[in-house]
């Protein structure tokens, strides 16, 4: 049997905890027009499933028969590829119809334009959406559309436009009457970059999904689940250390996994003897894939932060520590404490303190600011 665990990102894993309550929960409320997961921003750090998340609502969204799932990638025309995914993905009635659009056709490569359109601007793609859109309100048909790790760029800033304009009361094709959602994913500091933005800042009317640190005791479920059934011996004991291991991050779950279980081939015994091998493989791991680029990201300010925190000697950290280590008033730690909260660095644990969400994160901190000290 292969390994069924995938620590790739942006890939949808054999094995994987889908968060089904709250999936459940954004699927029913999709269907209600008034809701406001109209416009939903899944968020998160790197490797939390969000794209997971997204490939999941969106899986089962499309299982109603009056539902078109359209799922856009940052880096291509966005309203082009619109056109051309609602096409492919409506039934052969729905596409006769749309093919009846002036100037318009369609083949095995995708839209086609007329001679007077062949060099269409925006303004023509919003034309035919428009169109297109209209056609399937008469049929009685939703959509919902998917972009995956939004960037704030000029093609996403047109879409959004448009977007807005379906909304707007005077427009022919309003959303109150068309109910057309939208649903993206993306790193904290990207969805805040995007609605700081003029032209988007009617996604802070929007639902924000924050994904946080999967369950551990579903981890330790899954993980006794895959290898029991797959002939591997493994106590209750090395279970539960191994969600331990993963403190709930998403890619922690697939890379340990997917770690044991290679090296657990031969033996067929699952360990902490096998833990111990593999920690330093997993370590090295979580350091190069994700926790290089979520350091990288913080200020210079959010760095010292996590330092103060790093070097206390216990797992939850008083504020008033990290005051005290980095000598800054009161207003100026919660300000910082405030934005690695926003970005999942850290969570708060009993009044006035806060611990790592990241598996091992403290012992990758205290190793930066040692190769720092070294090449001073």
């Amino acid at each position: 049997m292969n390994n069924p665990f995938n620590p790739s990102f942006r890939r949808i894993p054999t094995i994987f905890l889908n968060r089904g309550q709250l999936i459940n929960e954004v699927v029913e409320e999709l269907n209600n027009p008034n809701s406001p997961y109209k416009v939903s921003i899944v968020y998160g750090m790197r490797g939390v499933g969000k794209t997971t998340f997204l490939t999941e609502v969106g899986r089962k969204v499309k299982q109603a028969p009056d539902w078109l799932v359209v799922n856009l990638a940052m880096g291509s025309n966005l309203m082009a590829t619109l056109v051309d995914d609602l096409y492919m993905k409506a039934s052969s009635d729905l596409q006769k119809t749309f093919e009846s659009i002036r100037g318009l056709s369609f083949s095995a490569v995708g839209l086609q334009l007329s001679a007077d359109l062949s060099k269409p601007t925006l303004s023509t793609y919003q034309g035919i959406l428009t169109n297109m859109f209209t056609k399937l309100r008469e049929k009685g048909i939703k959509v919902l559309i998917t972009l995956d790790e939004a960037k704030s760029n000029t093609e996403l800033k047109n879409f959004v436009a448009y977007y807005q304009i379906l909304n707007r009361e005077d427009y022919p094709v309003a959303l109150e009457d068309y109910p057309v959602a939208l649903m993206m994913t993306g790193l904290p500091e990207n969805i805040s970059e995007l609605q700081n933005e003029d032209v988007m800042t009617f996604l802070l009317r929007g639902k924000r999904i924050a994904l946080s640190a999967l369950n551990l005791s579903q981890i330790e479920i899954s993980y006794n689940n895959v290898f029991k059934r797959s002939g591997f011996q493994v106590t209750e004991d090395t279970l539960s250390k191994m969600a331990l291991m993963t403190m709930g991050y998403a890619y922690g779950f697939q890379l340990l996994g997917y770690l044991v279980w290679n090296v657990a081939q031969k033996s067929k015994t699952v360990d902490q003897d096998l833990l111990d091998e593999i920690k330093l493989e997993y370590l090295v791991e979580l350091d190069q894939n994700a926790y290089t680029k979520i350091f990288s990201s913080l200020s210079l300010q959010d760095k010292k932060f996590v330092l103060a925190m790093a070097q206390s000697s216990q797992h939850r950290v008083s504020i008033k520590k990290i005051r005290e280590r980095l000598n800054r008033p009161s207003n100026f730690v919660a300000n910082y404490r405030r934005r690695l909260l926003d970005d999942q660095v850290i969570k708060s644990t009993n009044y006035g303190e806060v611990a790592f969400t990241l598996p091992f994160f403290k012992e990758y901190v205290l190793q930066q600011y040692r190769f720092e000290q070294g090449l001073e």
